[in-house]
């Protein structure tokens, strides 16, 4: 009994201690599971602090140019030229562990779509409009499933308040109720270019080839192209408004001064421009020399974060500056690195 006795006793205090080293491992285990959750929760907690302390220093790029701008068109009588400051290409400024970089587009150097459609024009001015974009897109080469002018069409029955289509092989109201994945028209100005997307024609491949032509000025209908901020490298807008050859639109750029037109008067007056044969019929209306629609693309970084930010900046006619919008991220904020991309299998 004794001997037994003893084994017996030697067994509880095995069992103790097995039961003794799983509560200290489960203590451990445990433990680690909460210093785990910590440093998760501060590592979230720094990342939230320096996406907004991005996004702070994204919101102070946007009082920069709107200061600049102000000040620039105010020095400058409101001519708009890319001569000018705000038309640097690769602005960065660094600060405190980040970096912002910076670009400015002048929207009135590409066609603004909502100005396909305005409620106060004739039929006669609506056409003319869209035969301006369809230029535009033969200038650029679009190829498409259905022809350049439906495109134009379908842009313009897109934005006007009715659900009936233009033309014949129009697509408005019921057309898009009635597609596989149905949807309805928008019959109201469009919010941002990619709404083309959802548009009846336009593919990846057209919308890739005028992204950098065309914009869409929130609820503003005006149509309206400064002569002095297309670029010499993008003289298709020029082609398509004046109804021209590239070869001429190059030789009036070429011939615009480094500081742009101050009077419209003066572009009219050039002599390339003076011989186009069709002149006469050019609405000059929608030319001008200033500027008062801008977009701010920003890029800002901070502890290695990446805030993308875009602004479209209003002037009034006193140049004071207002963020009419913003939208975040959709611009590439790094380019792809073919290693990177590789797969890892």
């Amino acid at each position: 009994m004794h001997l037994a006795h003893r084994t017996n006793v030697k067994q509880q205090k095995g069992i103790a201690l097995i039961s003794v080293m799983l509560i200290v491992a489960l203590c451990v285990i445990i433990a680690s599971q909460l210093m785990q959750t910590q440093r998760l929760g501060i590592a979230r907690a720094q990342n939230l602090f320096d996406r907004q302390q991005a996004f702070q220093y994204a919101k102070g790029s946007e009082s920069f140019v709107k200061m600049l701008l102000s000040a620039t068109l105010e020095d400058d009588d409101g001519v708009v030229h890319l001569g000018q400051s705000w038309a640097t290409e690769g602005m960065a400024f660094p600060v405190n562990n980040g970096v912002i970089q910076g670009q400015v587009v002048d929207l009135y150097s590409c066609l603004n779509l909502n100005g396909l459609w305005q409620p106060d024009m004739d039929k006669t001015q609506q056409k003319y409009r869209r035969d301006i974009f369809v230029r535009l897109l033969d200038s650029l080469e679009v190829e498409s499933d259905v022809s350049l002018e439906d495109l134009a069409n379908n842009v313009y029955d897109w934005i006007d308040p009715d659900d009936y289509a233009t033309e014949a092989g129009g697509y408005d109201g019921d057309m898009y109720a009635s597609m596989a994945f149905p949807y309805l028209s928008a019959n109201s100005a469009l919010a941002h270019e990619n709404e083309l997307r959802v548009i009846a024609g336009f593919d990846p491949l057209t919308l890739n080839k005028i992204k950098k032509y065309v914009c869409a000025i929130p609820q503003h209908h005006q149509l309206a192209i400064n002569v002095n901020t297309i670029k010499e490298n993008e003289p298709e807008l020029l082609m398509a408004m004046l109804n021209i050859d590239e070869a001429t639109a190059q030789e009036i750029i070429a011939e615009r001064p480094d500081k742009g037109f101050t009077d419209i008067n003066d572009f009219w007056a050039l002599a390339p421009v003076k011989s186009i044969n069709n002149i006469a019929s050019v609405d000059r209306s929608l030319f001008t020399v200033s500027s008062r629609f801008f977009k701010l693309i920003t890029n800002a970084t901070y502890n290695d974060v990446k805030f993308a930010l875009t602004s479209l900046i209003q002037l009034d006619d006193q140049y004071q500056a207002w963020v009419i919008g913003r939208r975040f991220g959709g611009e590439v904020e790094r380019k792809a690195n073919p290693e990177d991309e590789q797969s890892k299998d």
